[in-house]
C-alpha cells in the first residue's frame, strides 16, 4: 500500500469518526446530557484537527508523486547529491 492509499484510509476513518461524534453530540444534547456532549465536542475538535493534518499530508504526497512522475523530483535529488 502506498502513502496516498494509506492517507486516504486514515482520512476515511477520521471522517467516519467525525460523523459518529456529530450524531452522538446531537443525541446527547437532546437527552440533556450536556456534560458528556461537551466532552464529545472536544473529541470532535481533535478529530477535525487531525483531518486537517491528514489532508495537508495528502496534498504534499500528491505533489511529490506529480513531481516524481515528471522526473522533476529525481532531477532535484540528483542536483542536491552533486552539491553535497
Amino acid at each position: 500500500m502506498d502513502a496516498l492509499e494509506k492517507l486516504n484510509q486514515q482520512i476515511n476513518s477520521e471522517v467516519a469518526l467525525i460523523e459518529d461524534l456529530a450524531i452522538e453530540i446531537v443525541m446527547l444534547a437532546k437527552k440533556g446530557e450536556t456534560d458528556i456532549a461537551h466532552l464529545r465536542k472536544q473529541h470532535l475538535h481533535n478529530s477535525l484537527n487531525q483531518l486537517e493534518i491528514l489532508h495537508r499530508q495528502k496534498e504534499l504526497w500528491s505533489a511529490v508523486e506529480t513531481l516524481n512522475s515528471q522526473g522533476t523530483l529525481q532531477k532535484a535529488v540528483e542536483e542536491y547529491a552533486h552539491q553535497a
